[in-house]
């Protein structure tokens, strides 16, 4: 499968996956093999995966991005995975997404990993203030 060509959905409700999409161009620059689909209000999820199907090539890897597992978009373009060259991830970040798109990866395997990975850089970060009572200069 090394020789195919590869495409890229990212997919959610609202705009969540178009602003997502010009996130990561903003980093890493046009990605031709990437797409942005929404479910706007009163849209209908099952529109999403039609279109996405008419995009997909048998000589095509496929990877779909979604927001959020178990939602309406997601479940709509599931059946899209019944196809051995397309992948379903959820739970999309732009860590995720950015380093999926970057490495052109397609591999459940390597998605698996790369997952990991993105969980791995979801925390909590604080910072200590200084404390009132140190008289310490810094000079």
């Amino acid at each position: 499968m090394n020789n195919l060509k590869k495409q890229f959905f990212i997919v959610s409700h609202h705009e969540f996956a178009h602003g997502l999409k010009k996130a990561l161009e903003m980093i890493v620059g046009t990605q031709n093999n990437l797409f942005s689909f929404g479910l706007m209000p009163g849209g209908h999820p099952d529109e999403i995966a039609q279109q996405i199907e008419a995009l997909i090539m048998a000589d095509t890897e496929v990877v779909i991005l979604g927001d959020v597992a178990g939602g309406s978009v997601c479940n709509s373009v599931m059946r899209l995975t019944t196809r051995k060259n397309v992948v379903l991830v959820t739970g999309t970040n732009l860590p995720l997404a950015m380093d999926i798109i970057v490495n052109q990866t397609t591999s459940a395997e390597e998605i698996g990993k790369i997952i990991t990975g993105a969980q791995d850089g979801m925390k909590i970060l604080t910072l200590d203030p200084v404390s009132p009572e140190s008289t310490e200069d810094f000079f």
